[in-house]
């Protein structure tokens, strides 16, 4: 049939009658948002005439909301066939029959399950109503015609995944008698009960009442609702309903139920849908491309029954201040709901350190198929996923807008269901995704507790819902005259402090948006005041500068004690006046070669003693160094030193270089005419000069130089030898070549302090052994060492390290391992994890620990130097808040001047904020709460795995907090099929760990999304020659493995049950064959599929027992058919049945 056309009058009736106002009171010409028509109502509408056959849909309203552009949308909308409705039919004689669950009914009876993921949660509405006396009687005989009245509070949910609804039958009321006890007892009795009630699983039953009967003639009355039952506006039905049954009224007879309305559903399903089709097909391409829940920062992993508890923040919005902030939003189009969401999504964003993410949005919606309908109990809800990006939505009224304009498009195609798009998108991400953070808007459905159930039964004290599968829901409601703000959270999950920070950050913005200025303006600050106070204090130490260059502290020890060892080499030690002479006699040189003050000269050769006279010669001579590797490849060498501007170049060893500028070694300088030293003096340095110049890998592969000047070096200098009080008694093992920064340490700070250098040559640098002898002969204090050559000094250690004084670690995850082992070996030694980048003098903050908690997965970055400050950044720029991730930006004295010949790389990574330069580290971190930083990792070592963004980093400290992993290295590798997958090597010190172990324990601590796909067990991590781990040689190792893995490993079934499991799975995904170890939910089963294949297990196997949570539990035909086999009491009884199946599906095949 094709439905007749809707003239303006109509549609003008239609808006008033929804708006609850006479037709004249409607503006045609004016925004019907400015008029109170929101987005629920007009989806509505747009429903409404979709069902009489105009092809028109909500995106196109809400684009032009009035009367005069809708009217002319639906006098030139094409009109269409209208479905015959659904036919109604009164099937109470087969009420008695099960029927399907609606899909959200379905979510939530997987969801409860404990073997799902956040699951082993009811969802539950729980709500207590204090008020006067309540015959408890009286509530039985009214409860009990309520549940009569309303079938689906008779309800019971089979195993199958079906639904019946029982007999009715008397309803039964706990009574709770506190009349006679004390205030404070009295008190206690509730909390119990609160607690109790508050996240409980109802079993056998849907609906809940308890009344507590308490002094003073008053009584609170308890609300137990079981969502799979009844949605929220059911909700505020039956409890209409019975207070109205309670007073005695006697209410109309309804003619219709919710299982003839789900049946009626179905008919409708099984006939062609073509919008559902194409909105299915348009959500198809999106899929790829949908963005992940937002990433709120997680505790630690704790106690798994902790997690699934829920508290409910609440803040009510007084009637005077809904008032101006829904004025303020309507007049800029924006109706109250996405006002409301608006500021919702922009606490998401600031929290989830990303300003794209998903977010779930459930809808109410019912079929007009009846009368009836709208008095009708039960789970009409569906849902959207929203993308909500909020890149570009630099004010609330931007971001309102943005995410209002979602929902508009996501409603245009909701034909096909958000909950069958989070399937799709699991399935095409070969992993479960969850839409864990929700919005709900009540918003233009009424008060959810009317007038006549409070005057009843009082004013509802407490209210708290939740739900599986949900870490946050956030709801708006209509509640005496203004709205209450609801946010139920599983606490525990978060990290400590975040939602109450998230929570008053929304409040507070919600106020703000009362008044019209906070609108337009730029978004504020997340930080709230306390957070800003802690990372103040911490960033505004300082220590007065000495103004010395790096060389000066060496050159005034020579004088003070110049028989005193400054220098170990081999054999031999050079005291402080002959190492100041070997330093005078290289400046000298440089100065006949024509070296200047200001002038770079090249440090070429391999690591040896002449490396220390020849820096200090340079330094001396007023110019600055700039080292390259003897491991450099001869064309690399000609860029450095082409791009690092060299003047000369001083060579250390008996190496020769071709080299396009003038080149002198140490030997030559030495043996030059020195009678004329005791004239030269080093020259007067500005501490604001350059003093040497460092190439790193850039992301390119081009070399970088970073540019370093004396006062930002000595910033680090100073600090860690006041820090370790380090002095003329140390002794500093120096093994870090020069183009390592941390050689400035080994060097500049021991003579600085008048401590001794023992030198390393090139044959010894990449031999642990030689370190340990070295550290045991000269009876070493002091190590400034990376990671991981702190972990190959250990292995060989052996009793040689006792003289250990000082051990400051950093460049690298140090893991507390490290601290607990070197203990062991040097019990006196002061610890430290430093954290920065050569363009940070070498670090910028540490962290001294002398024994690591034992849920520490690596040494935290700690806290910045005296002056120095730092900022957790997000990607919009902002200041990320504590917990949240972001990027570590860096400031102060001890910040490089840029990089040398490129001023664009300069401006990218130092920027200007607030009137300071800042260094952009490129690593990720977080702020706790005591100012304390955290490393995350690197931001490049953030990757897409499944259209999840993991950081790599992450991966590896949970792998970290697997008992018997002491090391790991994850990694994405490609596939040969062109996709990547997570890969993780791990060294275990446990030789009985398995990866099937090791991937158990993952999945209490992390997301599927998390778990490495393949797991590498290795013997050693390796390190590169600079001692840091060896990622490209690890994940070369983990590609060889993945495509080995990944050659064709099907498995027949083995046994008449397998091969029946087998074959019923397939049939129910559609595909030719299933292995025996093919994993269910990888090859595109979903909770759905899951229902289905068990459905036909319990039928065709005759496997009564059989249940969904088995599938989720097994995952494969292997695992479950051992777990149906040991439910047996006859171990053979089963593979005889599946003989049977399997002979009759040939036999009709």
């Amino acid at each position: 049939m094709v439905s007749a056309a809707v003239d303006r009058q109509t549609i003008r009736a239609q808006v008033a009658e929804l708006l609850g106002v006479g037709a004249d009171a409607v503006d045609p010409c004016a925004n019907l948002i400015g008029q109170g028509l929101d987005s629920i109502r007009m989806m509505a509408l747009a429903g409404r005439w979709r069902r009489d056959g105009l092809a028109i849909d909500f995106a196109t309203l809400a684009a032009t909301p009035t009367i005069e552009a809708w009217s002319t949308l639906l006098s030139s909308s094409p009109r269409v066939a209208v479905a015959p409705a659904a036919s109604v039919t009164t099937d109470e004689g087969d009420a008695e029959h099960a029927f399907p669950l609606a899909p959200m009914q379905h979510a939530l009876w997987v969801g409860r399950q404990d073997n799902q993921r956040l699951g082993g949660v009811a969802g539950h509405l729980y709500v207590e109503f204090d008020g006067g006396p309540i015959d408890p009687e009286r509530l039985r005989s009214a409860a009990s015609r309520l549940a009569a009245r309303h079938p689906m509070l008779r309800v019971r949910f089979l195993p199958d995944g079906t639904q019946r609804i029982d007999p009715p039958r008397p309803f039964a009321v706990t009574v709770h008698d506190f009349r006679t006890l004390e205030a404070a007892a009295v008190d206690q009795q509730l909390a119990v009960i609160r607690e109790t009630k508050s996240q409980q699983q109802l079993d056998g039953q849907v609906l809940e009442l308890t009344v507590s009967m308490l002094p003073g003639e008053r009584s609170r009355l308890h609300v137990d609702l079981d969502m799979q039952a009844a949605d929220a506006m059911s909700y505020r039905t039956l409890m209409a309903d019975l207070a109205a049954l309670y007073r005695g009224r006697q209410l109309p007879d309804l003619g219709y139920t919710y299982r003839e309305y789900r049946l009626a559903l179905e008919r409708q399903e099984s006939a062609p849908q073509p919008a559902r089709d194409a909105d299915r097909a348009w959500w198809a391409q999106r899929i790829p491309h949908m963005p992940d829940p937002p990433p709120l920062p997680l505790a630690p992993p704790g106690d798994a029954g902790e997690t699934r508890i829920s508290t409910r923040r609440w803040h009510w919005l007084d009637p005077q201040t809904c008032g101006a902030l829904f004025a303020n939003a309507r007049c800029r189009g924006i109706t109250p709901a996405m006002a409301l969401a608006g500021s919702f999504a922009h606490t998401l964003a600031r929290w989830s350190g990303t300003p794209r993410f998903l977010l779930n949005v459930p809808l109410f919606a019912r079929q007009p198929l009846h009368a009836d309908v709208n008095r009708v109990v039960g789970d009409f809800t569906s849902s959207l996923l929203l993308d909500i990006d909020l890149t570009h939505a630099a004010t609330a009224a931007a971001r309102a807008r943005a995410v209002q304009d979602e929902l508009r498009t996501a409603a245009t195609h909701s034909a096909y269901s958000g909950l069958s798009v989070l399937r799709d998108l699991s399935r095409h991400r070969g992993t479960q995704v969850l839409a864990s953070v929700v919005f709900t808007s009540a918003l233009g459905l009424g008060d959810l507790f009317c007038t006549e159930v409070i005057e009843q039964f009082g004013a509802p004290s407490w209210i708290i819902s939740q739900g599986p599968q949900v870490l946050l829901d956030a709801q708006v409601a209509e509640f005496d005259g203004g709205v209450l703000v609801n946010w139920d959270v599983r606490d525990r999950v978060f990290a400590p402090g975040v939602i109450d920070a998230m929570f008053a950050f929304h409040i507070e913005e919600l106020r703000q948006l009362a008044g019209d200025g906070a609108w337009d303006t730029p978004r504020r600050s997340a930080l709230p005041p306390s957070q800003r106070a802690v990372r103040e204090a911490c960033n505004t130490r300082s220590a007065e500068p000495t103004g010395e260059a790096l060389h000066d502290g060496f050159f005034r020890r020579a004088q003070l004690q110049p028989t005193a060892p400054a220098l170990y080499t081999g054999s031999d030690v050079l005291s402080y006046a002959q190492l100041r002479d070997q330093a005078l006699a290289v400046a000298a040189a440089l100065r006949d070669f024509g070296v200047r003050p200001g002038d770079t000269v090249a440090v070429m050769g391999p690591k040896n003693a002449e490396q220390i006279p020849a820096l200090l010669g340079i330094l001396a001579a007023g110019g600055a160094y700039l080292p390259v590797g003897v491991d450099q490849p001869p064309d690399r060498v000609q860029r450095i030193v082409e791009a690092g501007a060299v003047r000369a170049a001083v060579v250390c060893g008996d190496g020769t270089y071709s080299l396009p500028v003038p080149a002198l070694t140490v030997g030559q300088a030495l043996h030059a005419d020195i009678q004329t030293l005791n004239e030269y003096h080093p020259a007067v340095t500005d501490p604001a000069a350059l003093a040497y110049v460092l190439f790193t890998s850039g992301s390119t592969g081009e070399p970088k130089g970073v540019e370093m000047t004396h006062d930002s070096a000595m910033n680090t200098v100073e600090f860690l030898t006041r820090q370790f009080e380090i002095g003329a008694h140390d002794r500093c093992l120096a093994l870090s070549t020069l183009e390592c920064d941390m050689s400035v340490l080994d060097i500049f700070a021991t003579l600085r302090a008048g401590g001794g250098i023992v030198a390393i040559d090139e044959s010894q640098r990449r031999d642990p052994d030689s370190w340990a002898r070295l550290i045991d002969a000269h009876n070493v204090t002091v190590l400034n060492f990376l990671p991981g050559w702190l972990e190959m000094l250990l292995e060989v250690g052996s009793g040689r390290l006792s003289s250990l004084r000082v051990v400051a670690t950093g460049g690298d995850w140090v893991r507390p391992s490290l601290a607990h082992r070197l203990r062991e070996q040097a019990p006196t030694v002061r610890f430290a994890g430093l954290g920065g980048a050569t363009e940070t003098a070498v670090h910028a903050t540490i962290c001294e620990t002398t024994n690591p908690p034992a849920h520490w997965t690596a040494v935290p970055y700690g806290k910045p130097f005296p002056n120095i400050a730092c900022r957790v950044v997000s990607e919009t720029g902002e200041d990320c808040p504590d917990w949240v991730v972001g990027e570590l930006w860096i400031s102060g004295r001890g910040i490089a001047r840029g990089y040398r010949g490129r001023p664009d790389l300069t401006a990218e990574r130092f920027v200007k904020h607030r009137g300071r330069t800042w260094y952009r580290t490129g690593d990720l971190a977080r702020y706790w709460p005591d100012g304390t930083l955290e490393f995350i990792g690197r931001a490049d070592d953030r990757v897409k795995i499944g259209g999840y963004r993991v950081e790599l980093g992450e991966v590896e400290a949970m792998l970290h907090r697997v008992p018997g992993v002491v090391a790991a290295v994850a990694a994405s590798v490609p596939t040969p099929g062109g996709s990547h997958v997570l890969a993780a090597a791990v060294r275990a010190e446990d030789v009985t760990l398995s990866t099937s172990r090791i991937r158990t324990k993952l999945t209490n601590l992390v997301p599927a999304h998390m778990i490495p796909a393949h797991l590498l067990l290795v013997d050693r991590i390796p390190y590169t020659a600079g001692g840091k781990i060896d990622r490209r040689a690890v994940t070369s190792w983990l590609t060889d493995a993945v495509a080995a893995t990944a050659r064709p490993s099907y498995r027949a079934p083995s046994t008449p049950l397998e091969a029946a499991l087998s074959a019923i799975i397939a049939d129910v995904l559609h595909v030719d064959l299933v292995g025996a170890d093919d994993d269910f939910f990888a090859i595109g089963g979903d909770s759905v599929l899951a229902t289905q294949a068990v459905a036909r297990i319990r039928t065709w196997l005759d496997a009564p027992d059989a249940v969904v949570a088995d599938i989720f539990a097994t995952r494969t035909v292997t695992a479950l058919a051992a777990l149906l086999t040991s439910r047996e009491h006859h171990s053979r009884r089963l593979e005889q049945v599946a003989e049977l199946y399997l002979e009759i599906t040939r036999t009709n095949a």
